[in-house]
């Protein structure tokens, strides 16, 4: 919870009433006009939250576990741009205003954690370009770091994950679900690329 608060005030966005209390008056998270719902699945719902310069958000409620990863800040500074791809977790149960003071696109990858499709399974191994980052009863998150023309083999989790692009790689924001034990080679291109996975348990 702390480290989502931390991520949340340095992404500039302004929380009204208390995070850890539901108001009755806020609408669901998918309700909220700038949080839209883009993949779902038996283990993890996607939402895309893009928030335009100026805008103060309905109250809204995340009933569910989540972890929300920076894409945009709303600012375009050094310092702002150096917290691209903060990934924090908070548990459900909450509601909050978000407002974007910023002059640009704020925008955040929230993802509600549901289950594992393979519960009880190791970590995967930490690799150079491959590190745990964060772990735990309800989620692991990694990090995956390339430089331009660098490659990460076929490499698999014990259990399914959701990867989001950071940087590189087609678009910031787009991700893939890949089942327990499925291959899955990764190449940064001309770019570099940085990736964060996450793996519901």
């Amino acid at each position: 919870m702390k480290l989502l608060i931390a991520t949340v005030l340095l992404g500039s966005l302004a929380l009204t009433g208390q995070q850890n209390r539901i108001d009755p008056n806020a609408v669901p998270v998918e309700k909220e006009p700038q949080h839209h719902l883009v993949f779902t699945n038996d283990f993890v719902r996607v939402i895309d939250a893009r928030f335009p310069p100026g805008y103060k958000s309905l109250s809204h409620t995340h009933a569910k576990d989540n972890v929300a990863i920076t894409i945009a800040t709303g600012r375009d500074d050094a310092a702002s741009a150096a917290r691209i791809g903060r990934a924090g977790f908070s548990k459900g149960g909450y509601s909050h205003v978000v407002t974007n003071s910023g002059p640009v696109e704020m925008r955040f990858i929230a993802v509600d954690l549901e289950r594992s499709d393979k519960p009880g399974t190791p970590a995967f191994t930490d690799e150079a370009r491959h590190k745990l980052e964060l772990e735990n009863d309800r989620v692991r998150v990694y990090r995956i770091k390339l430089a331009a023309g660098g490659s990460l083999s076929a490499h698999s989790h014990s259990a399914g994950w959701l990867a989001v692009t950071v940087a590189g790689g087609k678009e910031p924001g787009t991700y893939q679900w890949h089942g327990a034990n499925a291959a899955n080679p990764v190449n940064a291109g001309t770019s570099g690329l940085e990736i964060v996975e996450l793996e519901p348990r």
